[in-house]
């Protein structure tokens, strides 16, 4: 935690910097035209903020006898999502199965069409095959595009948000005997 002579020498910092910024601008500190060139730059920042499209994530939970697949918008809202025990047509062992993950994917996929999501950042989760991932992200993709094949895919990027152990635990004493 920083100390209160680290605090004051920063914002002594602070003021010289921006004395330096409005020298070098031709404007004087105690000027209208100063604040209206803060208020330019406050204004520049909210135009580059509304520019930025809000992206919806789409995160995909897979674990060996589970699946979860659900769209949230950008604060983490969730507008639509599934599992694989929400399929009518999976019951019993075959939704454990890999395919019971891509019909889910692709359920959620469809769901999302209907809904107008517009671009998604895909966020995967889980230890299982790179394979069963690369399908179920596959899958959603088909379903979001359903007939238009030649669709752009709204896929912006996909992020591995899988919890890597670097070195794991600490390993309990070896007993002596």
């Amino acid at each position: 935690m920083p100390t209160s002579k680290k605090l004051i020498r920063q914002h002594l910092m602070l003021q010289e910097k921006t004395r330096a910024e409005t020298d070098r601008l031709g404007l004087s500190a105690g000027s209208f035209q100063s604040m209206n060139f803060v208020q330019s730059i406050l204004a520049e920042e909210d135009e580059q903020s509304s520019r930025k499209k809000k992206r919806d994530f789409v995160h995909v939970l897979l674990m060996k006898k589970k699946t979860f697949v659900t769209v949230t918008d950008a604060g983490g809202n969730k507008k639509t999502g599934a599992s694989a025990g929400c399929l009518e047509e999976r019951k019993g062992r075959s939704r454990l199965s890999r395919y019971a993950a891509e019909a889910t994917a692709e359920h959620v996929g469809r769901s999302a069409r209907k809904m107008g999501v517009k671009s998604v950042v895909m966020k995967v989760k889980g230890t299982t095959s790179f394979r069963k991932k690369k399908k179920v992200i596959l899958s959603w993709g088909e379903g979001f595009r359903g007939e238009g094949v030649r669709k752009k895919s709204p896929i912006m990027y996909i992020h591995d948000v899988t919890q890597l152990p670097h070195n794991g635990c600490r390993l309990p004493k070896k007993r002596r005997v």
